[in-house]
Formats: structure tokens, C-alpha cells, sequence
């Protein structure tokens, strides 16, 4: 009985150590996939490596530019509200006067009608024995009308040609001739 215990001892161990060379030779070739899915890994850590320093150097290069472009931008925002204000400047002048010529106008025929004469200049006579109020009314209420000028030259010529009588119209005429 000791031998048929001893040869069933010994076949449970044969069958244990060709079950565990079994396992050896399985995890033998996954270490194997591993190592050869190691090499793989660490390629694509290095393509990914290089992927993230090409995307940094991107997105510097996008601030840079979108700092640029704020830049600019800025600058032509604050170009056009110096324009943008001129303009209003300029509008609230030249709404002044016209509203002062048109007053003028408005005063000179009254006066034309309450003496029952046509609208016309009064001559140098009828001018001095007018109050000088009226006198002032009527000789700035003449107004040449601006030709359309050929050059910059002449332009401001015809802007020259109107007398202010106010700072404002002054002012409106000055910036007028920068402009030219």
C-alpha cells in the first residue's frame, strides 16, 4: 500500500508541475506582450510628448497674436471715439449755426415786411440809421454759399472767405481747414 500511495503521490505532483509549466510558459508570453506592448507605449508616450510641445507652442503663439490683435484693436476703438466725438462736436457747431442764420434770416424778413418793402440789403444809408443791433443782424445774414472747390487750396480759400462771428463758428471753421 505504501508504493500505490507513493506512485499516486508522485503522479499528483507530475500533474502539479505540468499544470505549473503550463502557466510559466502562458505568463512567459504575456511578459512577452507586454514588453513588445511596452516598446509600443512608450513610442506613443514620445509622439505624445511631442504632440503636447507643438500644441504649447500653438497656443503661445496664439496668445501672442490675440495679444497683438487686442493691441490693434484697442488702439482703433479708441482712434474712432476721438473721430466719433469730433463728429458730434462738430455737429452740435454747425447745428448752432444754423439755427443762428436761420434766427437771423427769420429777423430779417420780419423787418422787411413791418417796413412793407421786398426782402432786400438795406443800403449803406438805411443801415446807419438802423439800431446796431439790426445792423449786425443784417450784414451777417448775408452769406456766400460755398462753391465746390477743385483742389485743398482753393477749398480752404472759400472757407477763409466766411467771417465767424462766435468762437464756435470760429472753432467749426479751424477744424474745417484741418481738415481741408
Amino acid at each position: 500500500m505504501g508504493a500505490i500511495f507513493s506512485f499516486i503521490l508522485d503522479f499528483v505532483l507530475i500533474g502539479l508541475l505540468a499544470a505549473g509549466i503550463v502557466y510559466a510558459i502562458r505568463l512567459m508570453r504575456q511578459i512577452a506582450g507586454l514588453r513588445a506592448s511596452h516598446a509600443d507605449m512608450e513610442r506613443f508616450v514620445s509622439e505624445f510628448r511631442a504632440t503636447v510641445q507643438r500644441a504649447e507652442s500653438g497656443i503661445r503663439g496664439l496668445k501672442q497674436a490675440a495679444r497683438t490683435s487686442g493691441d490693434d484693436l484697442e488702439q482703433l476703438i479708441e482712434k474712432a471715439r476721438t473721430i466719433r466725438d469730433e463728429l458730434h462736436y462738430l455737429t452740435e457747431s454747425a447745428d448752432q449755426i444754423a439755427n443762428r442764420l436761420s434766427d437771423k434770416a427769420a429777423a430779417i424778413s420780419r423787418a422787411a415786411a413791418t417796413e412793407g418793402a421786398p426782402s432786400r440789403q438795406p443800403s449803406a444809408p438805411e443801415a446807419a440809421k438802423k439800431p446796431p443791433d439790426e445792423t449786425k443782424a443784417a450784414s451777417s445774414a448775408v452769406v456766400t454759399p460755398l462753391k465746390p472747390a477743385k483742389g485743398p487750396d482753393e477749398n480752404k480759400a472759400s472757407v477763409a472767405a466766411i467771417a465767424p462771428t462766435s468762437a464756435a463758428e470760429k472753432e467749426l471753421l479751424q477744424a474745417l481747414e484741418k481738415l481741408g
